[in-house]
């Protein structure tokens, strides 16, 4: 069973971002020009802002498909509106930070949008536009965001590693997940047992949520870590790193005592992204060589797409794994269905 190409289309600049409704009725693309894009289904998009020349760095849907996010250089957070399932969203709030917007995390279960920037990180009740709290990471930028699944505490990753703490309860104890040198990407399992930070000198460090004293620091990965995605529930736990050209795939001993590496191989230059199929034990991966990888739950590599004159630079799953959208530097995207 092999991915069809579906539907093709143009961004003016750079894909950024690309990402799911999550009940699948449509997408949404952004651009190094700063435009943003809704299409629903394989239908022609409907343009929710125009290229303004700033980019956008992030683009995300409530976890209940509720609201559409996007912030980026122009130092604004746009919310859309996406309630009526038989129109487009609508534009709803402007949010003015005057600061690049970097990072943006949905809680998954509350309206809370939290929004990073230089060492600063806010939460924000979306529907009634107001800050919650606002923190200050020391000495640091933020360099990625992620909230715990039951919603209970945001991991925020930074200079010397990852602070992890309640914004709405302030009796809540906090964690430290500690490295020698920055934490630059980060990644709950998906039940949220495990908390996984890709580091900058290309060590992985790996907590226990459950009991927060037993951590790893796993190395073997070959060049910089550029996204973890965890691998959907098993018998065990499977971590995707995409790391330099390969992608080191991580799995925990059924003693749960350690972690057992597995490289990847079969691009040729840098991957700069990938993401783990929302119900199989199967992931993507897009890299600047051009080409985008079907990866099986073996490890193997099970169907390479057609390649781009250009690179990846986005990848984004339909949320029952119908579909794979792809995006590359020159703007172009591409869906890809799985036959039924």
């Amino acid at each position: 069973m092999e991915l069809q190409l579906a539907w093709q289309g143009q961004l003016s600049d750079f894909v950024t971002g690309l990402v799911y409704a999550p009940d699948g009725r449509g997408w949404a693309a952004s651009s190094a020009a700063g435009e943003i894009v809704w299409v629903a289904g394989h239908s022609e998009p409907v343009v929710l802002q125009a290229a303004d020349g700033h980019s956008i760095s992030s683009i995300a849907f409530s976890a209940d498909g509720r609201y559409l996010a996007a912030g980026g250089q122009a130092g604004q957070i746009w919310i859309w509106d996406c309630a009526d399932p038989s129109v487009p969203p609508q534009a709803m709030a402007t949010m003015e930070i005057d600061r690049w917007i970097e990072q943006l995390a949905w809680h998954p279960t509350q309206p809370y949008l939290a929004i990073s920037y230089d060492s600063q990180v806010q939460i924000w009740d979306v529907p009634l536009s107001t800050e919650l709290v606002a923190w200050t990471f020391d000495k640091s930028s933020v360099f990625d965001l992620a909230w715990q699944p039951l919603g209970g505490y945001l991991a925020v990753a930074g200079y010397k590693g990852v602070q992890i703490w309640s914004p709405t309860d302030r009796q809540a104890p906090s964690y430290h997940l500690p490295v020698d040198t920055a934490s630059i990407n980060i990644a709950w399992s998906r039940n949220g047992r495990y908390l996984a930070a890709g580091n900058l000198d290309r060590t992985l460090t790996i907590m226990d949520w459950e009991h927060p004293d037993d951590q790893w620091t796993l190395q073997g990965c070959p060049g910089k870590i550029r996204q973890l995605t965890w691998l959907a529930d098993t018998n065990t736990y499977y971590l995707a790193v995409a790391s330099g050209v390969a992608i080191v795939l991580w799995s925990l001993t059924s003693d749960a005592n350690t972690w057992d590496g597995q490289l990847l191989e079969g691009h040729q230059d840098i991957v700069n992204v990938a993401i783990a199929h929302p119900q199989t034990a199967t992931l993507a991966s897009g890299g600047a060589d051009g080409y985008t990888c079907w990866w099986s739950s073996q490890g193997e590599i099970a169907q390479i797409l057609p390649p781009s004159v250009s690179k990846f630079t986005a990848l984004a799953w339909h949320p029952q794994g119908l579909y794979l959208a792809t995006g590359t530097h020159t703007g172009e995207i591409s869906i890809w269905s799985i036959p039924a």
